[in-house]
């Protein structure tokens, strides 16, 4: 009865008696390409106790395009429909976003991942997104996005270089995650919870301040891997299997507040929101600020993947508990510690600092990432830590043209119990790229 009652109320709110479109839904497109060309060392990779099949090539090109498709009608009651597609521009596309923000790893010699474009949705790998936005007074309905609320009205470090933004990890493609180390962390819920289709509401804002909620629905628990019998199993039974959020443990719903205004001349932008997944009851705080003032903005985001102790993960049919943790990896690995290391408990932070002026702007932004480990990966269990360092320009050039140049530094750090295999569990690097950004 109750739920009854909350979808009549629903259907109340969003509805009227009158409901016929003005005129009909016409589609307009639009799109991005955003081509980078450069250099990156990764100094452990490239060793000389390095095999050769696991060495890197130095000098890379890559490229990413989305096309959108999207159009609007109004309702006759004031009510706005909106939909949106979102298409892959190209086959190599290897970002989340049209901004260079990382999905994929492209070698399973030394990175323990190779599922490429793997935000693709399910079924249909030509479709980045699809999903209708219904806008009225009391707020906006999002349904189908990939993306959650939280994610949305995210905050992170100001970023205007190739590498941008800094958050994302689109420095995997460049300086490599080592096989033994965690990897796809970001500053952001998007790689921790389902890319599935979820629901989204957001308030009206008030005077800058606006209320968000997501829920992700129950999908199916799906294993699409093996369950690993060895040490290298087990990376890449966590890197390909990503046992991480609601796509193998059903619901998830989160929200909370976002702030976006102008105060005497200052402008702001915050957020502060939670996520909690039905698996291992993980919760994950998310946090973002901006300032901006005189073309001057400082900014930074918190993430912490909060699991609690004594947690198990149920993947499929499989309950991982102490007894099956210790048959997967062949030595004593408590649930716990499974289920830990399997949803990267841990925490990530960015902070940055731009400036723009005319058509030129710069930016120096820091990353850093700490993720749990087991014995079994990394050879003593402890975290491994990521941090990277990226400065940029860009200069636009003219409407939808942005030229960008970026330089940075990546430290992968890992435990090792032996020096003959360092190159698993560490790696650093200079990557150094330029680029063009095309917005049209």
């Amino acid at each position: 009865m109750k739920k009854v009652l909350f979808f009549s109320s629903v259907l109340f709110v969003f509805s009227d008696f009158s409901i016929q479109a003005a005129t009909p839904i016409k589609l307009s497109l639009s799109g991005t390409l955003v081509e980078n060309f450069g250099y990156a060392s990764n100094n452990d990779l490239n060793s000389h106790e390095t095999p050769e099949n696991v060495k890197l090539n130095k000098f890379h090109a890559q490229h990413d395009g989305t096309v959108s498709i999207k159009g609007e009608s109004a309702l006759d009651n004031g009510i706005i429909i909106a939909v949106k597609f979102d298409l892959y521009g190209s086959s190599e596309s290897n970002s989340r976003s049209a901004n260079g923000s990382f999905v994929q790893t492209s070698n399973l010699n030394y990175t323990g991942n190779n599922n490429t474009n793997s935000a693709k949705i399910s079924g249909n790998p030509a479709i980045k997104r699809a999903y209708v936005t219904i806008n009225t007074r009391a707020g906006s309905l999002i349904l189908g996005e990939r993306e959650d609320a939280t994610y949305i009205v995210h905050t992170s470090a100001p970023d205007v270089s190739p590498l941008a933004p800094i958050g994302d990890g689109y420095f995997y493609s460049w300086v490599a995650s080592p096989k033994n180390h965690r990897t796809f962390t970001a500053d952001n819920d998007s790689h921790y919870i389902s890319r599935g289709k979820k629901i989204t509401y957001i308030s009206p804002s008030f005077h800058g301040l606006a209320a968000v909620f997501t829920y992700v629905p129950s999908i199916s628990n799906r294993l699409s891997f093996d369950m690993p019998s060895t040490s290298n199993g087990s990376a890449i039974f966590i890197g390909n299997g990503q046992v991480n959020g609601a796509n193998y443990g059903g619901n998830a719903y989160g929200g909370g507040l976002a702030y976006s205004d102008t105060l005497r001349g200052v402008g702001i932008k915050a957020d502060s929101t939670i996520v909690k997944t039905k698996i291992t009851n993980m919760h994950i705080y998310q946090h973002g600020l901006q300032l901006s003032y005189a073309g001057f903005t400082l900014g930074g985001s918190s993430l912490i993947r909060n699991v609690q102790n004594n947690s198990i993960i149920t993947i499929g049919n499989v309950q991982i508990t102490d007894l099956v943790a210790n048959e997967i990896f062949g030595r004593s690995v408590s649930a716990s510690a499974f289920a830990k290391m399997a949803m990267y408990a841990g925490n990530s932070y960015t902070v940055g600092l731009s400036y723009a002026i005319g058509s030129y702007s710069f930016s120096f932004a820091f990353f850093h990432d700490n993720s749990k480990s087991i014995v079994t990966m990394n050879g003593t269990g402890k975290s491994d830590s990521t941090n990277a360092y990226d400065i940029g320009i860009a200069y636009t050039a003219g409407p939808g043209v942005i030229f960008r140049i970026g330089c940075g530094y990546v430290n992968y750090c890992g435990s090792i119990i032996n020096n003959d295999v360092n190159y698993l569990n560490n790696n650093s690097g200079v990557v150094a790229l330029t680029g063009v950004k095309l917005d049209f």
